[in-house]
C-alpha cells in the first residue's frame, strides 16, 4: 500500500514534499515526466495515453491512500497569448484531470483511496493579480476540485486544495531571482505581511492536516501569510 502518491515529484516543491513525506515514515511514490531521485515512475502527465498506462500499472501493484496533485508550471515561453494559455492549461489543469479521469474508471482505486489534495495557487483567487494565462489555468483547477469533491464524497474520498503564495525552496524561482540576501529580504518585506516566505514544510503540514482530519472535505486553505490581502487587485 502506498501512503502518498505525488504527481510532479522530480523537482521544486514536489521534490521537497517527497523527501518530507519519506523522512516522516510515509511510503511514497513519485511520478514525474523527468527522471530523478524522487521519481519512481516516469510519465508525461499531460499525455493521456501515458497516464492511462501508468494508472493501469499502479492498479496491478500498490494502490495509493492519498494523492497530492502537484504537477504544473508557472510560465510559458510561447509567443502568443493563446499558445501560452494552451500550454499552461495543459500543464496546470489537464495533468490533474487526466489522472483523475483515468483512476475513476477503475473502481478498485476507490476502495483504499482516502484523500486528494490539489496544490493550487493564490492566483486562482479572484482578487489576486497575476498573468492572465496562469490565472485561467489555476482557476479552472479550483473549479474542477470543487466539482469532483461532491462526486467523490459518494466514495468516501475527501477532496481539498491548498492555495499557497510565494514559496521558497532550493529550486524556487524566487531563489534564482535575487542576487543578494538583502534583495530577497526587501522583496518579502514588501509583499508578505509577516515578512516570511511560504516553505515546503508549511505545505507538507497542511497536506498532513488534510490526511489526518477525516471531517475536512471540500476545503481550500489559503497559505500565503496574508499576501493576497495586500497585493494590488
Amino acid at each position: 500500500m502506498i501512503d502518498v502518491l505525488i504527481l510532479g515529484s522530480s523537482k521544486g516543491l514536489g521534490k521537497e514534499l517527497y523527501e518530507l513525506f519519506k523522512s516522516n515514515k510515509y511510503k511514497v511514490l513519485g511520478i514525474s515526466r523527468t527522471k530523478g531521485k524522487q521519481t519512481d515512475i516516469v510519465c508525461d502527465l499531460s499525455n493521456k495515453v501515458q497516464v492511462s498506462k501508468v494508472v493501469e500499472n499502479i492498479s496491478m501493484h500498490s494502490m495509493p491512500r492519498n494523492i497530492v496533485f502537484n504537477a504544473g508550471q508557472g510560465r510559458s515561453s510561447k509567443d502568443s497569448l493563446e499558445e501560452r494559455r494552451e500550454e499552461l492549461m495543459l500543464q496546470n489543469f489537464y495533468t490533474s484531470k487526466y489522472f483523475v479521469e483515468e483512476f475513476k474508471k477503475r473502481e478498485k482505486w476507490m476502495v483504499n483511496l482516502e484523500s486528494l489534495t490539489f496544490i493550487n495557487s493564490i492566483c486562482a483567487l479572484e482578487n489576486f493579480k497575476c498573468s492572465e494565462e496562469y490565472k485561467i489555468s489555476k482557476s479552472e483547477l479550483l473549479k474542477y476540485s470543487r466539482a469532483i469533491a461532491k462526486e467523490f464524497i459518494d466514495y468516501r474520498v475527501r477532496v481539498n486544495s491548498i492555495l499557497p503564495g510565494n514559496i521558497m525552496h532550493e529550486n524556487s524561482v524566487w531563489k534564482k531571482k535575487f542576487t543578494t540576501d538583502q534583495d530577497a529580504k526587501n522583496f518579502v518585506d514588501k509583499t508578505m505581511p509577516f515578512s516570511d516566505w511560504i516553505y515546503p514544510k508549511d505545505i507538507f503540514d497542511t497536506i498532513e492536516f488534510f490526511i489526518n482530519n477525516k471531517n475536512v472535505v471540500n476545503t481550500e486553505i489559503i497559505l500565503d501569510g496574508g499576501q493576497n490581502l495586500i497585493s494590488p487587485n
